[in-house]
C-alpha cells in the first residue's frame, strides 16, 4: 500500500515540541511503517518541512534530517514525486475547481493530483483538507 505524507506528518514526527508529536509518532509506527507500506511525498511538501524545521530545529539538525530522509529515498523507502509542469497545471485545475476553500494550500491540491495519479487513499497528515475535497483520501489515525 502506498501513504502519502504530507508537510504536517513530516513536522509532527520529527520535532519533538510538536504538540501532536506523540500521537503522530504513533501512527506513524502502526500506520505508516507497516512492512510493504510505500512513503510517498513532494518535493513542494519536503520544501515546506525542510523550511518549518529550520526554524524549529535548526540548521544542523534538519541537515541531518534531510540526509537521514535521501538515504531512505535512495533504499526505496519513500518516494519524491517532483511537482512538474504538468503536475502543477493540474492542481491549478482543482485550485480553480474547489473555488469555495480558500484555506486549502496549493501544495495540498499539488498532494491530491499525486495521490489521484499514484491511486494513494491513506494520507499521513492532521489536516484535513484532504477529507473536505471528497476525492476518497482517508487520514490515517
Amino acid at each position: 500500500m502506498k501513504v502519502f505524507v504530507d508537510t504536517w506528518g513530516w513536522i509532527a514526527i520529527t520535532d519533538e515540541h510538536d504538540s501532536y508529536h506523540k500521537e503522530a509518532t504513533r501512527i506513524y509506527r502502526t500506520s505508516v511503517m507497516i512492512k510493504g507500506n510505500i512513503i510517498v511525498t513532494s518535493d513542494f511538501v519536503l520544501m515546506e518541512t525542510i523550511s518549518f524545521l529550520r526554524l524549529s530545529l535548526g540548521h544542523s539538525r534538519t541537515i541531518q534530517w534531510i540526509k537521514t530522509l535521501i538515504d531512505k529515498s535512495s533504499k526505496g523507502l519513500v518516494q519524491v514525486v517532483a511537482c512538474d509542469r504538468l503536475l502543477w497545471r493540474k492542481a491549478l485545475d482543482l485550485l480553480e475547481k474547489y473555488d469555495d476553500k480558500t484555506d486549502i494550500s496549493f501544495v495540498d491540491f499539488t498532494a491530491f493530483v499525486i495521490m489521484m495519479q499514484y491511486d494513494i487513499l491513506e494520507v499521513f497528515s492532521g489536516d484535513t483538507h484532504f477529507e473536505h475535497v471528497n476525492l476518497g483520501f482517508r487520514l490515517l489515525k
